[in-house]
């Protein structure tokens, strides 16, 4: 599968649950915003029907029994699995591990080196995932009424790295104001 290919799918997967999921990311959703584990669970359940069949996707999805090294753990010292890998489940190598999703709801207001492309393409490079893409929702819900979603991303491959210098938005301004007036509505 192409980037561009993958990059749509992935494109398709947010705005579906950006539109189905909208009173998930709204402040009266709750006292604080939904987890980083959650969106990506809604994420991965769009992003499911998009991908060949012979995919497994999971979330928070660790069964290497490996003890990683500090330079290839998300969050420092802690360790905790990617939020969301497309991969065939059981094998190694690029050929069976496809994508590497790290997502944030605000990198702006995440713990530091926790929305951070080089932790994602450590374990990319460690596993041999042909892509990773870290995903900022950037989500402001500081207006209690309404939020905000800006969504932008990183992407990486596995024999070039980066892709683009920094984040970049998902959406054009046009397509944007059209999928998150989509979303009020849906869940109204």
């Amino acid at each position: 599968m192409f980037l561009a290919d993958l990059q749509s799918r992935v494109r398709i997967a947010l705005t579906t649950t950006l539109v189905d999921e909208w009173t998930l990311l709204a402040p009266s959703a709750g006292t604080s915003r939904p987890s980083e584990r959650t969106i990506s669970f809604h994420l991965g359940w769009a992003l499911r029907g998009t991908v060949e069949g012979t995919w497994d996707l999971d979330a928070d999805y660790d069964r290497s029994g490996m003890v990683l090294e500090d330079s290839v753990r998300f969050d420092g010292v802690t360790h905790r699995p990617p939020h969301l890998i497309v991969h065939r489940r059981g094998r190694l190598g690029p050929e069976h591990n496809l994508l590497l999703v790290e997502l944030t709801a605000d990198a702006a207001a995440a713990a530091p080196g926790s929305a951070d492309l080089r932790a994602a393409r450590s374990v990319q490079q460690r596993f041999g995932y042909r892509y990773a893409v870290l995903l900022d929702l950037r989500l402001d819900d500081a207006d209690d009424a309404t939020t905000h979603v800006v969504p932008h991303w990183q992407w990486s491959t596995l024999e070039e790295g980066p892709v683009t210098d920094g984040p970049v938005p998902v959406y054009s301004p046009e397509v944007l104001t059209d999928v998150v007036a989509r979303a009020r509505r849906a869940g109204l």
